[in-house]
């Protein structure tokens, strides 16, 4: 049987992922520390025959397929892969959201699932568009090898459905690092993790 194979890969490091300041889908670019995360990367995946590139439009996203790749290779970018959008939350640390929408914060480390954040994008459909389009890609790649650049909430919820039974159940239980690779293979529709944060 010929196996399918899915390379999640998150960008490498910006100064909001250094900061603690949530960007979600504002598109800020790879600092330099980023920039050198995923020349590493590329050097310890080089060897990997992939079929198919895909990538998130935020340019933190196609900059690192593009540093991991190579310029010569196609990237096919698809905004189900971009980052949750945390509307009114963007470009805050989590300590001047909890002073400046206290109500909405505590609601949010409660039911994180189904708050709704000021001009944010609803959870739910965050989940089904990105779990959606991985699930579409990967049925119309039989026996391929598929890599995807993505953002950290992206690829926790694709794991946590693939591993966990359900996106709630599973999302906070698998810490994404940068410029780091999770590499899946399919057994007919069995998933099996075979490599997590490599780097």
């Amino acid at each position: 049987m010929n196996t399918t194979k899915l390379y999640l890969i998150r960008h490498g490091e910006t100064d909001g992922n250094r900061t603690g300041v949530l960007m979600g889908s504002t598109d800020t670019p790879l600092n330099d520390h980023g920039r050198q995360q995923a020349a590493a990367l590329s050097e310890r995946v080089n060897a990997l025959e992939v079929d198919a590139i895909f990538s998130s439009p935020l340019s933190r996203a196609v900059e690192t397929a593009t540093l991991v790749f190579g310029e010569e290779r196609p990237i096919i970018t698809d905004s189900s892969l971009q980052e949750f959008h945390f509307g009114d939350w963007e470009g805050m640390h989590f300590s001047d959201i909890a002073r400046q929408y206290p109500e909405v914060w505590q609601m949010w480390l409660t039911d994180w699932e189904q708050t709704r954040i000021p001009g944010g994008e609803a959870f739910p459909a965050f989940r089904e568009r990105v779990v959606g389009f991985v699930e579409e890609v990967v049925a119309s790649h039989p026996g391929r090898r598929v890599a995807m650049v993505s953002h950290g909430g992206c690829i926790r919820s694709v794991l946590a459905h693939l591993f966990c039974g359900s996106v709630a159940k599973g999302y906070w239980k698998f810490k994404v690092d940068n410029a780091a690779l999770a590499e899946i293979e399919f057994m007919g529709e069995l998933p099996i993790l075979l490599r997590f944060n490599y780097r």
